[in-house]
Order: C-alpha cells, then sequence, then structure tokens
C-alpha cells in the first residue's frame, strides 16, 4: 500500500484510521485533537494519521525499540519541530505501551514545553472529558524490518541468534534460546500451547528439549523438523506454518506481551482516552483477541458474571469503553 516502505508495511491503515477519526467531540471544544499510536514501528499508521490530522493536533508515537523510534522519526520529520500553523505535531516517545501512563504525562508540548496531556490524579478528573487523548491505535504485530533483521532472532526463514528481545530494556532478559534450553517439556507445552494456538504442542516441546543446546533460529527450525513434515495437507500441520506458531509463542513470552497487553488494556487504554475516544486494536492471534474484546466488553480482563436488574440494565460500576 502507499505507506508501506522496506522497513513495514501497516495492516489495514484505512480502516485504522477511519476509525480513530470517528471520535466524538464536543463541538464547543476547540482544543487540538491528541492520538496515540503505541506501536509506532515504521511509521506507517501514523504518517497516515497525520496526513489527515490538521494544524496543531498532536500524535505521540511510542515504540520501545529505538531503532524503530529513530525511523519512524526521520520519515515523519516535516511534522516535528514547527509552529503548528500548517501542520500537525508529530512527537517520537520512547516507551513500552504498557508503561504509558508513567511515560506520556512527562512529554512536553515542542511549542509550550507544558506537559502534552493534563491528567488528574484521580478517576473523577481522568473521565471528566477535560483531558485525555481522542484515540489510541495499537498494532499487536512485528514489523516486517524486525523479521527482516536476522541478528533479532524473530524469523525462521533466516538463520541467526536465538533472541527476540525487542526492546533495549529486554536486554538483559531472557532470550529464546534461554527458554528452549532451560524451560522443562510441560511448560514448554503450555506455552507453545497458550500463545500460539500450537495443536501439536507436546511433540514439538519433547522435539526441542531432545535437540539441545539450542543457539540460532535454524537449530530451532532443525528441531521442529524432526516432529514435522516439509509439507502436510493440513498445511496447519506443516512446517512453516509450525514454525511460525513456535516462534510467535517464545516471542511473546520473552517480551512478556501478554503482561504488557494486560497493563495497556486494563490501566494505560481507560486511564488516558477520554470519554468518546477510541481505541483500535490489530490483533493477531486469539490471546490478544480474547482480551481486546473482554476490556471493551465488560470493562476488565477477567471473566465476570454480568448481573442486570428486571428491565436488562447491566448492574455494577460503569464500564471504562462503549
Amino acid at each position: 500500500n502507499e505507506y508501506s516502505t522496506t522497513y513495514h508495511a501497516p495492516v489495514m491503515w484505512k480502516e485504522c484510521i477511519d476509525a480513530l477519526l470517528d471520535c466524538n467531540r464536543s463541538k464547543a471544544d476547540e482544543s487540538p485533537l491528541i492520538f496515540i499510536d503505541g506501536t509506532l514501528g515504521g511509521g506507517g499508521h501514523s504518517a497516515a494519521l497525520l496526513e489527515r490530522l490538521g494544524p496543531g493536533d498532536i500524535l505521540l508515537g511510542c515504540d520501545v525499540d529505538p531503532e524503530a523510534l529513530e525511523t519512524a522519526s526521520q520519515r515523519l520529520a516535516d511534522y516535528r519541530n514547527h509552529d503548528g500553523s500548517v501542520r500537525p505535531h508529530f512527537i517520537p516517545v520512547q516507551s513500552n505501551f504498557g508503561d504509558l501512563t508513567q511515560s506520556l504525562p512527562q512529554v512536553l508540548h515542542p511549542l509550550t514545553s507544558e506537559p502534552v496531556l493534563q491528567l488528574g490524579s484521580d478517576e473523577e478528573s481522568i473521565r471528566s472529558g477535560a483531558i485525555g487523548v481522542d484515540g489510541m491505535l495499537l498494532d499487536l504485530g512485528v514489523s516486517s524490518h524486525q523479521i527482516d533483521t536476522p541478528e533479532r532472532g524473530f524469523a525462521f526463514m533466516k538463520d541467526g541468534p536465538l533472541d527476540m528481545r525487542m526492546g533495549m530494556e529486554a536486554r538483559g532478559g531472557l532470550t529464546a534460546a534461554d527458554l528452549c534450553n532451560e524451560l522443562d517439556a510441560r511448560e514448554l507445552q503450555r506455552i507453545l500451547s497458550v500463545y500460539g494456538d500450537e495443536p501439536r504442542a507436546k511433540t514439538i516441546a519433547n522435539a526441542i528439549i531432545n535437540s539441545r543446546p539450542l543457539s540460532t533460529t535454524q537449530d530451532l527450525v532443525n528441531a521442529i523438523g524432526t516432529v514435522t513434515p516439509a509439507f502436510a495437507k493440513n498445511k496447519r500441520k506443516g512446517r512453516t506454518a509450525t514454525c511460525a506458531r513456535v516462534f510467535q509463542s517464545l516471542r511473546i513470552v520473552v517480551n512478556q506481551e501478554d503482561k504488557v497487553l494486560e497493563k495497556v488494556l486494563a490501566e494505560a487504554c481507560p486511564s488516558l482516552i477520554r470519554p468518546g475516544g477510541r481505541l483500535v486494536v490489530l490483533s493477531y492471534h486469539s490471546m490478544e483477541d480474547r482480551a481486546t474484546k473482554r476490556i471493551m466488553r465488560d470493562g476488565t480482563l477477567q471473566k465476570v458474571k454480568v448481573e442486570k436488574d428486571l428491565y436488562g440494565n447491566v448492574l455494577g460500576p460503569p464500564k471504562p469503553f462503549k
């Protein structure tokens, strides 16, 4: 599409931007629109949104990966360091999207040097409508650039270290190789099943253990290959599809994506998005999909029994999303 680069191709960019701009604002409120791209990546979605924002509006582009932040900042340089009279402002922010409630209130406006977001300290002020952002976008996939860089260890098509750590803050944490070499069969099976929907999780987990030690992406592909045919009548059981699920599972655990997603959905989004604002989430597997739908529907990630009165009205505290 027209916003694709060699770094990344934004998915469903038009649908995402249309949904964000469908936010409800009081006609009397003439303050600048403020949006968050919580997963900036190559800046494709941000580029599309900035083209449709007005002078003085603000887009906060957030990413934990410093390389992605630098690439997007260069791409969107025309929206930085100007007076805001003819273009919106783009402000890059290095932050994991799970930490947005801590990082974004510290971001200053490029012209006034005042905080961009005026968040109150209590729930009533946060939900008053006078503060917060008009929309937030979260693209939960991995960028094409990360997949195409063998040194990052995300891709099973290219040989490289079995790493999969995304941001610099994760550099001291466990790698995918650590998980493959140190976890027992039961835990590996759980990871593959929960985070990859892998139908042969037990078999794959045992194959990984029998192939230890693993240090490269090719080592992991070879381990999977010992119990998986290169081709199968059911493509879901072929080697390519199986490798994709296994690599996805390990990436999620290495970067604690499930915990970060829970934090942003349950804490950051309700706190940062003003009434009438929009939350747009691109999810790519069942765990992300279930979590996103549940928080939007129930206001919590926990399974709850919905109580209703005689007229069918839901009882209990108001939900953050409608």
